[in-house]
């Protein structure tokens, strides 16, 4: 497991929820990730400026006590564009389809999710998982 540890890389995680986030980061370490969790945008900018190479994904929750997670995403993909980022939401799948186009970067994570949900995601954004 430890060389699946190390081929996946650092995930951020960026939820303000405690059990969702109790839950998201379980689910990203099974998978392999290790996780650096914050949760707010300030906290989140802070761990990307401290060590952005060793970042392989972002998951990102919308709806954050600091700042929008539309302009935290902007951020973001401004400063590592080739970043993969997962984008977590309670709004309908519609609205976030409007907000943020899916594929290539980006994958849309509805709340509430399992994980079911978060691994397909992870596919779409091209990281092996078991189904």
């Amino acid at each position: 497991m430890s060389e699946q540890l190390e081929a996946r890389g650092m995930a951020l995680l960026v939820e303000d929820e405690p059990f969702v986030a109790m839950v998201a980061r379980q689910i990203l370490e099974d998978e392999g990730f290790h996780v650096s969790h914050a949760n707010t945008g300030a906290g989140a900018l802070s761990v990307l400026e401290a060590g952005p190479q060793e970042l392989v994904l972002a998951v990102v929750d919308i709806g954050l006590p600091d700042m929008s997670g539309d302009a935290l995403v902007q951020q973001i993909t401004a400063f590592r564009p080739d970043l993969p980022v997962m984008i977590a939401s309670g709004y309908g799948a519609d609205e976030l389809l409007q907000r943020f186009p899916s594929g290539g970067r980006t994958a849309l994570l509805p709340k509430p999710y399992d994980t079911a949900a978060l691994r397909s995601a992870l596919r779409t954004l091209g990281f092996s998982v078991e189904a």
